[in-house]
């Protein structure tokens, strides 16, 4: 069997990689795509305030929203799919649940990055490449917006700049 994570996380981004993995192994009627949406650790202090059916409960709904667009394209299409949420880090929940649901390949959607952007972001998409031993193919969305595009990075690499200094003198 051809087994397909693809990480869904609402966006328009990931929504093409579910629309490439279908164009690409959807033709296969071996094929079995595995929806993952990861969701935040809630911190301990807040947990503390909140029982475990609530957190679970507000989990599931948040992961239900953001894999109800991937699911809808998937059931249209009539393809053989599941879906299920994790908790943790997103790099390292979405490379665990691969390896625990023995997939053959990670199918993740990304938006277009300049290389500034890539260096100051802790990007879901860079640590999976770099942990993970199941092969990942990377689908490139739109571009980021402007602000995000060079306002961010800049702001950290002028934070960056000014840290040095101090540090310097």
């Amino acid at each position: 069997m051809n087994k397909i994570l693809i990480p869904v996380d609402g966006s328009k981004n990931s929504d093409m990689a579910v629309k490439h993995a279908v164009k690409t192994y959807g033709q296969d009627p071996n094929a079995h795509f595995y929806l993952c949406n990861v969701q935040p650790t809630l911190y301990r202090h807040i947990g503390k305030f909140l029982s475990k059916q609530n957190i679970n409960e507000w989990h599931a709904e948040r992961a239900a929203q953001a894999a109800a667009s991937a699911s809808a394209y998937l059931e249209k299409r009539g393809l053989n799919f599941s879906f299920a949420y994790v908790c943790g880090d997103k790099g390292s929940a979405i490379r665990d649940e691969a390896v625990r649901l023995e997939c053959n390949r990670i199918v993740i959607g990304t938006s277009k990055k300049n290389s500034l952007s890539r260096l100051f972001e802790n990007s879901t998409t860079a640590k999976l490449l770099e942990i993970s031993d199941i092969p990942v193919e990377v689908v490139t969305g739109s571009s980021l917006p402007a602000l995000e595009r060079w306002g961010i990075p800049a702001l950290g690499a002028g934070a960056a700049t000014a840290l040095m200094a101090v540090v310097i003198d």
